[in-house]
Formats: C-alpha cells, sequence, structure tokens
C-alpha cells in the first residue's frame, strides 16, 4: 500500500505539470506594429531607378505614375549629386528613387487604402541622464523655425543626436509627421563623416541635432 502511494505522488504532479505547460507556450508574445512602407508614384512621368543616389549612373530600372513602391525599412533620405533628396527602396527594383528637391512637394504619396500616421509620441531610450521625455514639451505650433518629419520618406522616424554626427548620443527621438523647432539662428552643417547629408540644431521637443534631408516645412 505505501509502494502505491510513492509511485502515484510523482504521477500526479507530472500531469499537473504537463498540463501547464502548453499553457504557458500558447501565450503570444506582444509585437510592435511595423511601419508602413509602401508609397505612390505622383511623378507624371514616373521616376528612374538608380543603384546609387547619382543620376549620371546606369538606370536599372523606372516605375511608371500611380505605380507602388516599397520603401526600404532603413531608409533615409540622402542628398544626390544633382542636390535632390533620394531614397532608396526594394521593389518594384531594388535601389534609389527621386524624391524632388529639398522643402518641394516630393514625387510619392501613401498607398491607397494606407493610412497617414498619425505623431504619435516616441517613448525614449531609458536613461537617467538624458532629457525630458518628449511626451513632457509643449505642441510645436506653425512658424518660421517650425519642421515636420516627412514621413513618406522617413516612415520609421528620426533620430535626434546630440552632435552632428550619426554614432554621437541618441537623445530622443520623433515620430513620422511629429514636429521639431529650429534655433532662431539656425544653420545647415554638414555630416564630418563625409555622408550625404547635413544637421541642424533644434530646441524642441528636445535640444539636439537632426538630420534636414527628412524635414519639410510645417504643413
Amino acid at each position: 500500500m505505501n509502494l502505491l502511494n510513492l509511485w502515484t505522488i510523482p504521477i500526479a504532479i507530472l500531469s499537473v505539470m504537463t498540463i501547464a505547460i502548453p499553457k504557458a507556450i500558447a501565450t503570444p508574445l506582444a509585437q510592435a506594429e511595423p511601419p508602413d512602407l509602401c508609397r505612390r508614384v505622383t511623378e507624371r512621368r514616373g521616376l528612374a531607378v538608380h543603384r546609387t543616389p547619382d543620376p549620371s549612373q546606369t538606370q536599372i530600372g523606372g516605375v511608371d505614375p500611380n505605380a507602388n513602391v516599397t520603401l526600404a525599412a532603413d531608409a533615409e533620405p540622402v542628398v544626390g549629386s544633382d542636390g535632390r533628396i533620394w531614397i532608396k527602396i526594394t521593389a518594384p527594383v531594388e535601389g534609389y528613387i527621386s524624391n524632388g528637391p529639398p522643402n518641394s512637394g516630393g514625387n510619392l504619396a501613401y498607398c491607397s487604402g494606407s493610412a497617414r500616421p498619425s505623431p504619435p509620441t516616441p517613448a525614449p531610450q531609458p536613461n537617467p541622464t538624458t532629457q525630458a521625455p518628449v511626451s513632457e514639451t509643449p505642441e510645436i505650433p506653425n512658424g518660421q523655425f517650425c519642421r515636420q518629419v516627412n514621413g513618406l520618406v522617413t516612415p520609421q522616424g528620426l533620430a535626434i543626436r546630440s552632435a552632428v554626427s550619426g554614432p554621437s548620443q541618441y537623445l530622443g527621438g520623433v515620430p513620422a509627421n511629429g514636429r521639431v523647432q529650429l534655433i532662431e539662428d539656425y544653420e545647415y552643417i554638414p555630416d564630418p563623416g563625409g555622408i550625404q547629408r547635413s544637421w541642424v540644431e533644434i530646441e524642441a521637443p528636445i535640444k539636439g541635432f537632426v538630420s534636414v534631408n527628412s524635414l519639410i516645412r510645417c504643413l
């Protein structure tokens, strides 16, 4: 009788564990929603696709007017040799397309059925030495020094850095279509690393530097 009890106790415990484990495995993990990378070509003549952001290089493809393209997940606008803003795409062919001169209306729009993202408040990186979170700053009004992150070409939002360099300290972020306020005596500063972009100093939502290539005048 005692021998029977010794064998039944481990079996009972094992039965409970067997029932509980599938429930833990079946619990899905929450994942962040990926940015919308679909864009529609608005240029009436269509767009040429080049291997690099340089119109003098060989054309490797083309996109018809009103056709869709897919931005690269790490897409960041760059200034080409022609002074225009170029953006990397992965479809219909991988390469670069022109989005027009800086501060222009651009050559892209959101795809049909794709909602233009509203500017949510970004979560700053946890660091007790960084400045106040973006969510605690007042709304930036329209004006001479107001600029907006161009969500058409920077769907992942824009990083705010401590200096005019990509590897410099990350201070916070501005979402696609979010706003920043330039300092009053602002100037465009070329990237010291030779990258085809310029930087500008801002005072809101927090003080720091952002890439000029991703900004347009506030709408």
